[in-house]
């Protein structure tokens, strides 16, 4: 059987993405089918970057799928920059194409004193922007396992081998890649749990984020409910953190009590013809510094228009032409997590996302 080299031929999926390498033995199976070039050429693999990060050592959790909670020792390793070349015999899908493969490398000790999947506790790790932009992991598997390794950096990372379970006191180190978008640098590496989240900075991080200040009114449009584009003027108005006793009167879990409430609040501005149903408060997100986008928190009060310190100026009935309305929402941050932008996503056809300042 001919050896030949572990190149990439194609991701697919969504979310989560799968990598199929090249085969080997037969000729259908080692054919280059997203146009590989000759292995000869292969052999210059290219060079990662190394990252500057804290690299400190953290107590954390790993909660099971049977809600069991283990100790942890985490920290990452090493973050290096990929590029462009790395993935040049990929076939990527349209959300991740275009981005930059970022490599992490984690350490994960079993502190406790039951078995724990590493591969399951590296997942609860991001990368995220300055302005909380989560970056895409991207998963692989091997069509043929027996095929010669590649030593470019793609390789090397997904050739990580850790055991699959550690027992108490046992250590691993995992790999992941994760695409940002081009010309952006990560700000944190952070592991959530149910118990909270842990982070560690990244050097010069930053850089390539593009929010809006956090008072700057936005154009944007909305659809009514004949699906007709109505312009909208979205402001934010103020992100504040909520008292201690500011849900008292809401009936919450043990996890929703554990976070931190966040009151983000909004004016719209119809300037349209047509008059509005007040649902824009529905496309309003809390980014994180860990990487979290936040829905708002539903509350079902008889009688209120949200908790004291966020009550909404929502009117009955639709908002007219030349009128405005001031929403506000509550967003639960995890311990050890922060609010860094707070976004819109307009309801037009290919619309981006607007995102401000969370200060």
């Amino acid at each position: 059987m001919q050896r030949v080299s572990r190149r990439v031929s194609t991701i697919a999926g969504a979310g989560v993405l799968a990598l199929l390498l090249t085969g080997c033995g037969g000729s259908d199976t080692s054919k280059n089918v997203s146009g590989d070039k000759p292995e000869a050429d292969q052999q210059a693999a290219s060079t990662a970057t190394p990252l500057t990060l804290d690299t400190a050592p953290r107590r954390a959790h790993y909660t099971d799928r049977g809600k069991k909670a283990h100790e942890l020792t985490l920290h990452p390793t090493l973050l290096e920059l990929g590029s462009a070349e790395d993935l040049k015999d990929v076939r990527l899908d349209d959300d991740v194409r275009g981005m930059v493969p970022h490599y992490l490398t984690v350490s994960i000790t079993n502190t406790g004193s039951g078995e724990v999947q590493s591969a399951q506790v590296v997942n609860n790790f991001r990368l995220a922007l300055a302005d909380g932009t989560a970056g895409e992991r991207v998963s692989f598997f091997s069509s043929n396992p027996l095929a010669s390794p590649g030593s470019g950096p793609l390789e090397t990372c997904n050739g990580t081998k850790a055991p699959s379970a550690l027992t108490a006191g046992q250590a691993a180190t995992e790999c992941r890649v994760v695409m940002l978008p081009k010309g952006t640098q990560p700000a944190t590496v952070s592991y959530s749990d149910e118990s909270g989240i842990q982070m560690w900075k990244v050097e010069g991080g930053d850089t390539g984020s593009s929010v809006l200040p956090s008072d700057k009114p936005a154009e944007v449009t909305w659809k009514d409910a004949r699906d007709k584009e109505v312009p909208l003027t979205v402001t934010p108005k103020s992100v504040r953190k909520a008292g201690p006793d500011a849900l008292a009167d809401y009936n919450l879990n043990a996890r929703q009590k554990a976070a931190t409430a966040y009151f983000v609040t909004l004016q719209h501005r119809n300037n349209g013809t047509s008059k509005l149903y007040p649902s824009m408060d529905r496309a309003v997100f809390l980014r994180t510094a860990s990487g979290q986008t936040l829905r708002p928190l539903t509350l079902i009060a008889i009688g209120s228009n949200g908790p004291k310190g966020c009550e909404s100026s929502v009117p009955y009935g639709m908002v007219q032409p030349g009128k405005s309305v001031r929403q506000c929402g509550v967003y639960l941050v995890s311990k050890g997590d922060k609010p860094v932008a707070v976004t819109f996503s307009s309801t037009a056809d290919g619309a981006e996302p607007v995102a401000w300042k969370a200060s």
